[in-house]
């Protein structure tokens, strides 16, 4: 089980959540959605290297003077982008984040319930026309 090595750090965690996702009129804090604890807990068994990364930047983020938007662009930028991804995905495990945003989350849509538009849409298929080909062709006779 991943965790915090001590509060310090879990104080550093919750430093970076405030200044990443402090909450708008619109969406909340993370550290003030409910069950936050349980949320970093669970993001942090997801992914052990991304959760090692989030836990270094937590106690750089305890250790500054003032956690601010200018501390965090001296860290290694590697460290910074998946400490922030990090706490993204912890952010939008959250039901109440997802609503607060009109996320609705992944929504099943099969092609059989597509409308004649969507149907006749030359973007449905672009994607897979940029792949190109994607088969092996057979070899004629004798080669």
């Amino acid at each position: 089980m991943i965790d915090f090595p001590d509060d310090k750090a879990r104080a550093g965690a919750a430093g970076l959540a405030d200044l990443w996702f402090p909450g708008t009129g619109r969406s909340p804090a993370l550290t003030a959605l409910p069950g936050y604890a349980a949320l970093l807990h669970r993001a942090l068994q997801a992914n052990p290297g991304l959760s090692a990364a989030f836990i270094q930047a937590a106690e750089l983020a305890a250790a500054a003077d003032e956690l601010s938007a200018e501390a965090v662009a001296d860290w290694p930028p590697e460290l910074a982008e998946a400490a922030f991804y990090f706490l993204a995905s912890t952010y939008y495990m959250a039901p109440e984040a997802r609503r607060a945003v009109g996320y609705p989350g992944q929504v099943r849509t099969p092609s059989a319930e597509a409308t004649p538009d969507q149907l006749l849409d030359d973007d449905l298929l672009a994607p897979v026309l940029a792949l190109g080909p994607t088969y092996v062709p057979t070899p004629t006779e004798g080669a």
